[in-house]
């Protein structure tokens, strides 16, 4: 009976990691699902946690099929054991075995089971190197300008207009978790605890770790020498280079080794999920919160949970071959470090919670107006102006259809007086009342449009107009930006694009729920010039021409923009 019981252990074991795997792969299609989603909605925390988590389901794939194939059942040890006998037959294997070439016993010697250089070596370097490799591509982009910098300027451009005093202070806590004083806390509270246990190995370790995982990343920022974003964009001010983020590093590798140690101190599958649970969102909160607060790029959070993973890889490779091996003073260290240790983390985010409102301050910071004049208000000036809207990712979408001259509170007056209402702002709430509204057919006057971008920057103003039908599924609305550009009397200049939605549609090849267009855009165009009460003045801005919008509609338009000088 008892052999038996042994036997059904593997298999349970491998069918347990390939139900694993499965779930991952479910979850990883669920996840580009949704980053296709937020690409067109625009909403940068949770276009974070997507990508983010669409890595994590993939490692989980990767995890489980491993897993599952150093545990395969009875079937599939037999089948591993004939294909096995059959290759040890074959001439080119016998070869190879017995093969006295260098880099052959070299190779053989990579693979071997008994020795601190062998497989646990070889694990340990290929799986840091994954993370290693990417992040070493990702910094030649940033370097290089590549096209992944303007996303990072558009979503931190957009970051000041979808902001609220909850989220603010949510996110206050958040960036607290990796402060200098917390890592410092949680740093010396691990250490005092495993040398009180007499774990002084691993308190060796942790103090180590935390001084390694500095020093790199302020090595690696010298290096980068990124400009951090724009003060007028950001809620904290922040000196030093910007790629890649401490907060970010220090929330990686430095819960990462608690993370492990807790790992092996459980025994609980539960208690071992819970723990992976916790420091996952341990890390995706502190990235978010740097890029919320605008004193990091997306690309900036993203690097560093990358760097931070390889060194943390290389880390528990080099602990758990301590463990197997004697490679230190001729002895094993085992990774024993008792549940104890749980106290660390929970008082790390005790603090973090107590101590932010003292010392974190979030502080909005104005943004210097720069404008520059035209000489004139003919089209030779006019084509100054940045002519098109675009995505997230830079995709050209609709030429500007009118050009405003006049101040805001002109602007405003001018829809606002005839009936039209202003959009709220595409906050997290905003947006999810609007798809709430829109799913169930009912009307949101003020409900927020999708964002979109010319020069890179989010519209400054939005207005929409209800149809007879009263329903948010039906709406005219308009988007406005600043130009830059004033009229040779002082008057800001503003463009704008403008659209009619005739419906709900599942766009794309993701089949997101959202808008339909009228693809002739030039009718909304006349419909809104109708409606403010000024006579048409046309000006030839782009050419005719065919073009899709963000989600796929396809539109056409003359070219021509309406100029209007506001009274």
């Amino acid at each position: 009976m008892a052999e038996r019981g042994t036997e059904r252990r593997p298999g349970g074991g491998a069918a347990a990691h390939l139900l694993l795997a499965l779930v991952g792969v479910v979850l990883a299609v669920a996840c580009l699902y949704a980053v296709r989603t937020l690409s067109l909605f625009v909403s940068p925390m949770l276009f974070l946690a997507a990508i983010f988590l669409e890595a994590v389901f993939v490692a989980v794939v990767v995890y489980g099929l491993v897993r599952a194939l150093t545990k395969p059942s009875a079937m599939l040890r037999s089948l591993a054991a004939s294909a096995w006998i059959g290759l040890e037959s074959n001439d080119y294997v016998m070869r190879f075995r017995t093969s006295r070439a260098p880099w052959v016993r070299w190779l053989r010697n990579r693979f071997r089971r008994d020795t601190s250089t062998g497989i646990w070596l070889t694990g340990t370097v290929v799986v840091a190197a994954i993370p290693f490799v990417n992040f070493l591509s990702l910094a030649i982009a940033v370097a290089t300008h590549g096209s992944l910098t303007s996303v990072d300027q558009r979503i931190a451009n957009l970051m000041p207009r979808v902001r609220t005093p909850g989220e603010t202070e949510f996110f206050t806590a958040a960036t607290m978790l990796a402060n200098v004083q917390t890592l410092v806390l949680v740093t010396a509270a691990a250490a005092g605890l495993l040398w009180w246990r007499r774990r002084r190995f691993l308190a060796g370790a942790v103090v180590v770790t935390v001084l390694a995982q500095e020093a790199v990343y302020y090595v690696v920022k010298a290096i980068a020498g990124r400009a951090r974003p724009d003060e007028s964009l950001a809620l904290l001010i922040n000196t030093g280079p910007s790629f890649p983020s401490g907060h970010v590093v220090r929330a990686t590798v430095a819960y990462g080794i608690i993370a492990y140690l807790l790992f092996k101190a459980f025994r609980s599958r539960a208690a071992k999920a819970a723990t992976v649970a916790g420091y996952l969102v341990v890390v995706l909160l502190v990235a978010m919160s740097r890029v919320y607060f605008g004193v990091h790029y997306a690309t900036d959070v993203w690097g560093s949970m990358l760097l931070g993973s390889a060194m943390l890889a290389a880390l528990v490779g080099t602990l758990e071959i301590a463990a197997r091996f004697p490679v230190l003073n001729g002895r094993r260290r085992a990774v024993a470090p008792g549940r104890a240790l749980a106290v660390v983390p929970v008082l790390g985010v005790a603090f973090a919670l107590v101590s932010a409102p003292l010392l974190v301050h979030p502080e909005a910071h104005p943004a210097e107006s720069r404008t520059e004049p035209l000489a004139s208000l003919d089209i030779a000036s006019l084509t100054r102006l940045p002519l098109y809207s675009e995505t997230l990712t830079g995709d050209r979408m609709e030429p500007a259809s009118f050009v405003f001259v006049g101040t805001e509170d002109q602007l405003v007056e001018a829809f606002e007086g005839r009936g039209w209402d202003r959009a709220d702002p595409s906050t997290f709430a905003n947006t999810i009342r609007a798809f709430a509204v829109g799913f169930q057919g009912g009307q949101y006057a003020t409900a927020p449009v999708t964002p979109s971008f010319m020069a890179s920057e989010p519209e400054s103003i939005a207005f929409q107009k209800a149809t007879a039908s009263n329903s948010l599924r039906q709406r005219h609305h308009i988007r406005i930006w600043r130009s830059g550009f004033t009229a040779p009397d002082g008057r800001p200049v503003w463009e704008a694009t403008a659209s009619f939605d005739d419906g709900i549609e599942l766009a794309g090849t993701a089949k997101v729920p959202t808008h339909h267009i009228d693809p002739n855009i030039d009718a909304e165009r006349a419909f809104i010039m109708g409606s403010l009460g000024y006579p048409d003045h046309l000006v030839a801005l782009t050419t005719p021409q065919m073009g899709h919008n963000g989600s796929g509609d396809e539109f056409f338009t003359d070219g021509r923009a309406e100029l209007l000088e506001l009274r």
